[in-house]
């Protein structure tokens, strides 16, 4: 589903619900040409039944797609949120190490952030990753790890870094794992069957009324379309339009540096 992030996102979503109504609103118009009085569903109580469970089924399925993907979404934030700290700690450390180890990793963590920024987010929408962020990121640890303590002080200061480096590389390597894997194929397939049968076993009710029915059927079916949209929207938290944005690297960059937004 990785296509539908070269559209905007309200395109998408639109054209999704014109396209199912459509789609609906045609099949029924067959239906109710096809069909004799004779051979649909008078008796609702019992269809009834077979449609709300047919229903319940997939209202349980969309809501687990869902939810589903806004927690991995929110996790993908905090995923950032995370990266992000750990190099503005990493960054405050810097500054009680001697003057050239203090300098060294001050650059090196501009230069990560800069990468990130500017190279590797506007990659990652169309899930690449940036070669010169990944070996800056190794370079932050090497830097961390070249410092030569002199003083038991100077070993609690490096541990700290270490662990601190470690600590935003799993962050990244996460953040980018989250990047490239999606809903499942096989879960799109299901949610679409489901979808498919809930609205085509809904025409064979009788309703003397069409327009009654056309209406039905287009509400139905633009809220079933709805929710694949949105779902597909979010399946991917560092894509499309409503992707998470870098603003805790931003602002990770202004705080060290002493840089106040208006």
């Amino acid at each position: 589903m990785t296509w539908i992030y070269a559209y905007p996102a309200w395109l998408f979503m639109l054209s999704a619900v014109v396209f199912g109504c459509a789609l609906a609103v045609g099949a029924l118009a067959v239906t109710r040409t096809k069909l004799t009085r004779n051979e649909l569903i008078t008796h609702n109580d019992v269809a009834g039944p077979i449609l709300s469970t047919i229903g319940t089924v997939l209202a349980v399925l969309m809501s687990f797609m869902v939810v589903g993907v806004w927690q991995e979404y929110d996790a993908s934030a905090r995923t950032v949120q995370e990266e992000a700290s750990a190099l503005a700690d990493l960054h405050h450390l810097a500054d009680l190490l001697p003057p050239p180890d203090r300098g060294a990793l001050h650059s090196v963590v501009d230069r990560y952030i800069t990468e990130v920024l500017f190279d590797e987010w506007p990659r990652m929408k169309h899930g690449g990753e940036s070669l010169r962020a990944h070996d800056t990121a190794y370079s932050v640890q090497r830097v961390v790890a070249a410092f030569v303590p002199k003083m038991s002080r100077g070993v609690a200061l490096q541990t700290e870094g270490l662990q601190l480096a470690t600590r935003f590389l799993d962050a990244r390597r996460e953040r980018l794992h989250d990047n490239t894997q999606g809903i499942p194929l096989i879960l799109w397939v299901t949610l679409l069957f489901t979808g498919a049968v809930t609205v085509v076993f809904s025409f064979y009710f009788r309703v003397e009324h069409a327009a009654a029915q056309y209406v039905m059927v287009i509400a139905m079916t633009a809220v079933i379309m709805i929710i694949f949209a949105l779902t597909a929207e979010l399946d991917y938290p560092f894509r499309g339009d409503f992707a998470v944005k870098p603003a805790p690297f931003v602002h990770t960059y202004d705080t060290v540096h002493g840089i106040i937004s208006p």
